[in-house]
């Protein structure tokens, strides 16, 4: 084998690794496909990959990586960019470009360090340099110009994270290598979220369309459980889960939170449909009460702010880790997480209700 099919072949890999990088962009483009093309049934690979990458994405919340054939692997990215945008749904739209970049952040993890800082630099523009030094016995080989690190790790909540816990020298954060590519999959998902967000529609050749025609049957089947939809228009304090119910009696109590207790609290009411008004009123009790901090934290859990994405509550799980999970009850036992538990608690309401039984009470009232 020749050098150079050698190194065309090892791009491609590259470029079906991040294709999100400018190497994938020139090596599609270059290829000049056309979408009637695509109906070729020498193409029915990779739109076979590109219905898969959006049903992983649905169903599992990451995309794998299947680089054994990387021209497919590829090629299947944009094909599953404009399936998504032709189902045209924004909570698809956020599921798929976060799913993306796990996978993005999973390979990331493989790579050498120079690699990382390549990329970081050519693609991101982030201002990044090797400087290896051991802190509470954990080698951070990377720093980052503060500025890049603040807005890639806006959106984290966890401690470790704020600025104020991190080394900071000569204008940047030390990092590990692993910390590094988990704020590269911040970037990623922001990228692809911008470029599937908008809704398309045109009309596609069959054998796309009977992809198509599969995503969207996955994603009705799946979006009841993974999002909001199914829960009430009203927001009804009787389907509350016992550890939003003492989240929130803590927290009107005065009794400190944890800024567990606060996000969960916090994520729960947003994506129950709380007005945000009502949500700031109930932290005007908390020692620390700041309103304008509290809005601006609130209205980011929304996706209002920062990186716009709607954060959801932890799961059960989660919760039982941080000593959330309170008062168990019966229904608690059959779902993990919380909005599982309103929606399936509201419905039941709903029945007896409509059974002639007592009007659920809404919390805003």
């Amino acid at each position: 084998m020749s050098s150079a099919p050698l190194t065309l072949m090892l791009s491609e890999r590259e470029a079906a690794k991040y294709p999100f990088l400018s190497r994938g962009v020139e090596l599609v483009d270059s290829l000049g496909l056309k979408l009637d093309d695509l109906a070729d049934p020498n193409y029915a690979k990779v739109l076979d990959r590109a219905a898969e990458r959006v049903t992983e994405a649905i169903v599992q919340g990451v995309v794998s990586a299947r680089l054994a054939d990387p021209l497919t692997e590829l090629l299947s990215y944009p094909v599953a960019a404009m399936f998504v945008t032709l189902v045209g749904e924004q909570f698809l739209s956020r599921r798929f470009a976060l799913a993306e970049a796990v996978r993005a952040y999973e390979l990331l993890q493989g790579e050498d360090e120079e690699r990382i800082i390549q990329m970081a630099r050519d693609e991101l523009h982030w201002d990044f340099e090797r400087e290896h030094e051991t802190i509470d016995g954990v080698l951070h080989s990377l720093r980052l110009a503060y500025q890049d690190y603040l807005r890639a790790s806006v959106g984290f909540h966890e401690p470790k994270w704020k600025l104020v816990n991190r080394k900071l020298v000569g204008g940047r954060v030390s990092l590990t290598a692993v910390e590094a590519a988990r704020l590269m999959q911040v970037e990623v998902e922001n990228w692809v979220r911008d470029r599937v967000s908008a809704p398309s529609s045109f009309t596609v050749p069959g054998p796309l369309q009977e992809r198509l025609g599969r995503i969207r049957k996955v994603f009705e089947e799946n979006r009841a459980r993974l999002g909001s939809s199914g829960l009430p228009d009203e927001v009804v304090d009787e389907a509350f889960p016992p550890c939003m119910r003492y989240c929130l009696e803590g927290l009107l109590s005065g009794r400190r939170a944890s800024h567990m207790e606060r996000f969960g609290l916090t994520s729960f009411l947003v994506n129950v449909g709380m007005p945000l008004d009502d949500i700031v009123k109930l932290y005007v009790s908390v020692t620390d009460f700041d309103e304008a901090l509290t809005r601006y934290q609130i209205e980011h859990i929304a996706g209002m702010k920062g990186a716009r994405t709607k954060y959801t509550p932890p799961t059960c799980g989660t919760l039982r880790t941080h000593g959330i999970c309170r008062n168990q009850d019966a229904t608690c036992k059959t779902v993990a997480h919380p909005l599982s538990y309103y929606r399936k608690k509201a419905r039941s309401l709903q029945g007896r209700e409509e059974a002639g039984g007592a009007e659920p009470s809404n919390i805003t009232e």
